[in-house]
């Protein structure tokens, strides 16, 4: 009788073990899962911020220039202070998007943050006075360029 027992217990350690072995490769698989959604939904977040950047900018034609076509800034005080702010803003935006990119591993890959940073240096000086005038305002933006120097021509 007690041999009926004793495999009986082996009988449900095993179950039971097999059971635990599935709940953690569910577990697993879902936590990939979610790790991919937040992921997924931080990089909308970026991009709904950078579009609501965009959406001033296309509301005043003349700033396009200084974020996209290497305009100076403008001497002009209201002028200067208003591509100041936007290039404040589009530094905070360029930033959070270096920084989601870097620290979320299932998207890693996606390198639309990083090619977006150094072609604003390219094409903005507002935005590289901003980021040299308060660099730890902006640490990942500044240390990204500061690890991609330009390429002389």
């Amino acid at each position: 009788m007690g041999d009926i027992f004793g495999v009986i217990a082996s009988i449900g350690v095993v179950v039971s073990l097999l059971v635990s072995s599935w709940q953690t490769r569910e577990l697993t698989r879902q936590t990939s899962i979610n790790n991919v959604m937040a992921g997924v939904s931080a990089m909308y977040n970026g991009m709904e911020r950078l579009h609501h950047i965009e959406s001033l900018i296309a509301a005043e034609p003349w700033l396009y220039g200084h974020f996209y076509g290497s305009a100076p800034l403008p001497n002009e005080e209201n002028q200067r202070a208003r591509v100041l702010t936007i290039a404040g803003m589009f530094a905070d935006v360029v930033d959070y998007g270096l920084v989601i990119a870097e620290t979320n591993p299932d998207i890693k890959f996606y390198v639309g943050w990083r090619d977006f940073a150094l072609s604003l240096r390219r094409t903005s000086p507002a935005l590289v006075y901003m980021v040299g005038e308060h660099p730890m305002w902006w640490a990942a933006l500044n240390k990204y360029w500061a690890e991609h120097p330009e390429l002389s021509v």
